[in-house]
């Protein structure tokens, strides 16, 4: 038999892809493998995101030549962003490679390998990746084949963003934001669920827009339809733009039984002045309104943000707003990223970009404030009592089990660690005391 190995690397979008990847194989009667070098075929999906995401990409593209040099790999794909961004510049660089793919045309992979192995010649080694900015299509004949633990799952629900955030190249790759239809997700959360999914992860690059390239925005609607799915117990928002957290949102939040109080808002900056360079539509105020109203109108929420420092024109005054901010507003997660340069983006050509000594300094500063703000948060669940999935065995230390609240996205939060004897398997509900906090992660007992 056919074997195929697929690599997914970068974001839950990109875990998306790779499931879609290897249920495209599967239909052609390979066996998929997962993470290895050893096999007829294997695809690499990247990410070509920032600087950190191309250099774990071409790492692995270079594990992959190596592997062929060896014997031990017949073909090599790159497919995803980076084959997006950069195809043309790699195939020039790079002979071993057999096909770049880019973000479009995922079903269609296993027809080019099919003809790279009989032979056929291919217009060009990135005749895959298409060119232009035209929205991305979701591919809905293809049926995906999930790895990872069935009881959870990520639901994509629109591919690109209009919103052309100057430091952002995902517009340039992806093109503008095109909605799914509701009926297409729906019919895919039904099947995942019964397959196992308790819990669904719903994302977008924006994903509070989903329905506005229709003419308004039906994430409400979508929800709602979610909602109805039967052994469906957590339904997760991902990727929410202050700017599109409206009051009719939070409401609906509010009064449902499955979607979790989890707000991962990605705020980027609080000074105005650097909000402004980074063309984000909100202002200071917006955010800060925003947050009082979460608090305001549900109960207990868990909110998670991420902060770029050091973007161009971003003054020590500027960065001081930000500590001074989560000084007073803090999050159960802050995610810090130093800005990335990255070309065609607006803000790449923008003047006064911050010196690498100023922006080390300045990301080692608010990382310290962030994990001090972090610990103290994660005290306030000391001798609470929650409903948990089980995650399974801590594989360095079987004694050891990884439990999830709802307050904790998979792979990305922590865990709550469990010591108890005896524990229900995978994929099963506890309810967990939690005893102690460990760093990011907590400790419990099953009650």
């Amino acid at each position: 038999m056919k074997s195929v190995s697929i690599i997914p690397l970068g974001c839950p979008k990109n875990d998306v892809d790779s499931e879609l990847i290897a249920g495209s194989f599967r239909k052609e009667g390979y066996r998929v493998e997962w993470d290895t070098m050893s096999c007829d075929t294997v695809v690499i999906n990247t990410c070509g995101f920032i600087k950190d995401a191309i250099d774990e990409s071409l790492d692995a593209i270079m594990q992959a030549i190596k592997a062929k040099q060896e014997g031990r790999v017949k073909r090599i794909v790159v497919a995803g962003c980076l084959s997006q961004r950069f195809g043309d510049r790699l195939a020039g660089q790079l002979d071993e490679v057999d096909i770049f793919a880019g973000v479009d045309g995922i079903g269609g992979i296993p027809e080019l390998v099919r003809q790279t192995g009989a032979g056929i010649p291919l217009a060009s080694r990135t005749s895959a990746v298409p060119s232009g900015r035209s929205p991305v299509a979701y591919p809905e004949a293809v049926e995906r084949y999930r790895y990872g633990n069935a009881h959870s799952a990520y639901l994509k629900i629109a591919e690109g963003c209009s919103n052309n955030c100057s430091y952002c190249v995902i517009p340039f790759i992806k093109g503008r934001l095109k909605s799914r239809r509701t009926g297409d997700i729906v019919s895919e959360a039904k099947l995942l669920v019964d397959r196992g999914a308790v819990e669904l992860c719903i994302v977008a690059q924006d994903t509070l827009n989903y329905g506005t390239d229709r003419g308004g925005s039906e994430i409400v609607q979508l929800l709602s339809a979610l909602e109805k799915i039967r052994d469906l117990k957590w339904i997760r928002l991902n990727y929410l733009y202050p700017s599109h957290i409206t009051g009719r949102l939070l409401d609906f939040i509010a009064g449902s039984e499955k979607i979790v109080p989890y707000f991962d808002v990605p705020i980027q900056h609080i000074s105005d002045h650097v909000l402004k360079l980074m063309n984000r539509t909100t202002t200071s105020s917006d955010i800060k309104g925003v947050i009082d109203r979460i608090r305001e109108r549900i109960k207990d929420p868990f909110l998670r943000t991420t902060v770029i420092v050091g973007f161009p024109g971003e003054t020590e005054e500027n960065f001081g707003e930000l500590l001074d901010f989560f000084g007073a507003y803090p999050f159960h997660r802050i995610g810090v990223f130093p800005y990335s340069r990255e070309e065609p983006a607006p803000a790449s050509r923008l003047r006064n970009q911050v010196p690498q000594r100023s922006l080390t300094e300045r990301v080692s500063r608010i990382s310290e404030l962030a994990g001090r703000i972090m610990h103290a948060m994660a005290d306030g669940f000391i001798d609470k009592t929650y409903e948990m999935l089980i995650e399974g065995q801590d594989p360095a230390d079987p004694g050891t089990t990884f439990a999830r609240p709802w307050f904790f996205a998979p792979e990305i939060d922590g865990y709550v660690l469990l010591h108890d004897r005896t524990v229900p398997k995978k994929g099963r509900f506890a309810t967990v005391k939690i005893t102690d906090a460990i760093g990011p992660d907590l400790a419990g007992e099953i009650v």
